[in-house]
């Protein structure tokens, strides 16, 4: 086993981008890495995907207030456990996307799926609602961390389809829990293996996925660097579908640079829109 670095930069790039068919985007990003060296070395740093439901422009709202919401609560907590941080986070998001839902009447049913990950020091935490995903690229091997809350993954686990067929399966986009669409979410943080130099992670919504395999989206990211990749694989999923949003967002573990203190240091290369690109 080797020994997990002492301290390290995340390179990192979060893109979206509105796809061929869609007239708006209901996806939203973030990654969030505070510039007060203490605060880094207590909460790490953040990426967050979201894909929006509702109709109006319901899930643009949905998937923006909640991004917005998670990544101001976990930052904000006084709880000094990130665990227990990026927990309540996603609970008070919940409850934000539900009231404003309640609250205007064109935005009832609206909902947003989520997945965000947090590196802090040793620790590798994600917490996920729908049918976003995390993957960890680790010595050449590709690995989903997140399961998708999805009826046709539910078929599949049960096994009374394929995952090949789940690929193509009319009602693959139906989902079985998302945020915001009831008062009450149980959610858990989940964790891994503690990041190693070279790792990287790969957040994405189903635009992305859902025409690029995992084996392929480790290629790409493993031979670019973390604004490349996002660009290449954006440019593949419009390319052979593009009938949805697209986002993605790669968090790569670099060597930290000489002189450095010993947190976790971030160099963010490109977030936004990649419309049209």
């Amino acid at each position: 086993m080797t020994e997990a670095p002492a301290y390290y930069t995340v390179e990192t790039c979060m893109a979206t981008d509105i796809g061929c068919v869609r007239t708006g985007n209901q996806d939203a990003i973030a990654f969030v890495s505070p510039g007060n060296h203490d605060e880094r070395h207590r909460r790490g740093v953040l990426a967050v995907v979201a894909d929006g439901m509702g109709g109006h422009n319901g899930g643009e709202v949905a998937s923006r207030l909640a991004v917005e919401t998670i990544c101001r609560e976990y930052f904000a907590t006084p709880d000094d456990d990130p665990q227990r941080a990026i927990e309540g986070a996603l609970r008070k998001a919940n409850a934000a996307v539900f009231c404003a839902a309640e609250a205007n009447e064109t935005l009832m049913g609206m909902g947003t799926t989520v997945t965000a990950l947090v590196l802090v020091g040793q620790r590798v935490l994600f917490v996920h609602v729908g049918d976003s995903r995390l993957y960890r690229l680790s010595d050449g091997r590709v690995t989903q961390l997140t399961r998708d809350d999805s009826l046709v993954q539910q078929m599949v686990s049960d096994g009374l389809i394929t995952a090949e067929q789940a690929r193509h399966h009319p009602e693959r986009s139906v989902l079985l829990r998302s945020l915001g669409t009831r008062p009450d979410l149980i959610v858990t943080a989940q964790s891994s293996d503690r990041p190693e130099v070279g790792d990287c992670f790969v957040l994405c919504s189903d635009g992305l996925y859902d025409s690029i395999e995992p084996s392929e989206i480790a290629q790409v990211v493993e031979s670019s660097d973390p604004q490349a990749a996002c660009r290449r694989l954006i440019e593949l999923a419009r390319e052979r579908d593009g009938s949805d949003n697209i986002s993605v967002g790669v968090v790569a573990v670099r060597p930290a640079n000489a002189g450095e203190k010993p947190v976790p240091v971030t160099r963010e290369m490109l977030a936004g829109q990649m419309e049209g690109k």
